[in-house]
């Protein structure tokens, strides 16, 4: 498996969200794009008393902020924002309520019934005939989701493996229908993105064992942002999914064969993710926009649809997610980036589509810490430039290392609001590299380079203009060694 590079909005890498997984990653990608526009960042450690957002009993850190225009403000929780209802979030975290809602609208749905006890389950599942799917009520993650089960036998296996292991009461049973699953994200009354989720799987080359294949595909996964915390685990699911196709973790497959580890295609247990939005068709995704307006206030979420493989126009709605992971959207397996932050953005602030972005990022990471330790309860991020940027190179040498001269650079640049980086050439040579909107305040800073710290003694420096290159610059001022 080979990862696909893709850019990251507009004129930004995968380097801006390197080690930022998990909900993380959703907040980020949305917060990032709101504040490359202009708009003012907030992080808050929890909830802010001007608003509530359902959380969903998850830690807030890094992962509830606000965006500000001056005039409006906007509150945010992971890839959610403050139009969406806390009330439909919990109907969606219930399905049956949810399905309950479509069925009023005539939205598309499976034929399904929630049950509690196993001999329920099984007499509904012989009566509305195989294959079926069983799912927790209020589960998340793909997590106790079987489907594809094919007969009594199978599916008494798996309500076994499912009592020992959960301690889910309720499950719905649903008919399980062929074709491809898709997520697809709705924002107002247009899909931004759609993708086809594969369940878990590995190709065989011949050579090596599924057990084998599945640790170097883990090795892929983990250079994709969004696939590197999901790898593929060998659990129970995946050995019973071997056996049926008479294989085991020891088994060797034909090249080119595609051996399937899992029947659902959830991306955080190993699934591929691989970008769909063209190929689906116009009724299609109008169905997962009647999805949303079926539902009281949520101009915003992922749509789960399988589409019927007999006839591409027509699909079944599985469930909605107000609170969706947008990372796949931009980080897909196989496929074009699609700008799921940016179409958030452009709902709740509409007057910033047209506008100017900074090519600029912030350190998340370590701004989170402050947060993390408790130590305040929220944290305004220095705003974008948005200006004109000017560029200036100073290459200063003379008694310069391990005197303490970088440091000094750093501290000066950080209180005259310049960006850039102090490098180490050799022992006796250090290059300055200044960004700013105010030329004057670049040119005033020759001073710094030539009185240097206490023990450093500067002997020369040469000193460039430079043409401001556009590309993904994250602020601060930074000592390269």
């Amino acid at each position: 498996m080979k990862s696909q590079q893709v850019e990251l909005l507009s004129k930004l890498n995968k380097k801006v969200v390197k080690d930022i997984t998990g909900f993380q990653l959703c907040s980020y990608l949305v917060a990032l794009e709101g504040w490359r526009r202009g708009l003012e960042l907030k992080w808050y450690r929890d909830e802010t008393s001007l608003c509530k957002l359902d959380r969903m009993n998850s830690s807030t850190h890094g992962k509830f902020y606000s965006l500000s225009n001056g005039d409006k403000i906007h509150y945010f929780f992971r890839s959610r924002g403050d139009k969406v209802a806390n009330k439909t979030v919990k109907i969606c975290q219930d399905k049956e309520q949810t399905k309950a809602y479509l069925a009023k609208s005539n939205v598309p749905i499976p034929l399904g019934k929630t049950l509690e006890t196993d001999e329920d389950i099984v007499h509904y599942a012989n009566e509305i005939g195989y294959p079926v799917i069983v799912k927790p009520l209020n589960g998340s993650m793909g997590k106790g989701v079987y489907t594809n089960i094919a007969n009594e036998s199978e599916l008494k296996d798996i309500l076994k493996e499912l009592r020992s292991k959960y301690s889910y009461s309720q499950y719905i049973v649903e008919k399980h229908y062929d074709g491809n699953e898709y997520r697809i994200y709705v924002v107002g009354d247009k899909v931004i993105g759609a993708t086809n989720r594969i369940p878990a799987n590995v190709t065989g080359d011949g050579i090596h064992t599924v057990e084998k294949l599945i640790e170097m595909k883990n090795e892929e996964r983990k250079k994709n942002p969004y696939l590197a915390p999901k790898p593929i685990k060998a659990d129970y699911e995946v050995t019973y999914m071997l056996e049926r196709a008479g294989y085991t973790l020891n088994s060797v497959p034909e090249k080119d064969e595609q051996v399937f580890l899992r029947e659902k295609s959830n991306l955080s247990s190993g699934g591929d993710p691989i970008e769909a939005t063209d190929e689906l068709t116009d009724e299609v995704k109008q169905i997962a926009v009647d999805a949303l307006k079926a539902l009281p206030s949520i101009p915003h979420a992922g749509v789960d649809i399988i589409v019927d493989p007999k006839d591409n126009r027509k699909g079944v709605v599985l469930e909605a997610n107000g609170t969706a992971e947008i990372g796949f959207h931009l980080f897909p397996l196989k496929g074009k980036a699609r700008d799921v932050p940016g179409a958030i953005i452009d709902y709740y602030f509409p007057e910033t589509v047209e506008g100017k972005k900074s090519t600029f990022y912030f350190d998340y990471l370590s701004l989170l810490e402050p947060l993390k330790k408790y130590a305040v309860d929220e944290i305004k991020v220095t705003g974008a430039p948005m200006k004109d940027l000017y560029a200036k190179k100073y290459t200063v040498s003379g008694k310069l290392n391990r005197v303490g001269y970088m440091t000094y650079i750093k501290r000066k640049a950080l209180n005259s609001n310049l960006f850039g980086y102090v490098k180490k050439i050799n022992g006796n040579t250090m290059e300055v590299y200044l960004i700013s909107e105010n030329q004057e305040a670049m040119d005033n800073f020759k001073k710094f380079v030539k009185k240097g710290s206490k023990k450093s003694v500067v002997e020369n420096i040469e000193e460039q203009d430079v043409t401001y290159s556009n590309k993904p610059r994250k602020t601060g001022f930074l000592i390269l060694t």
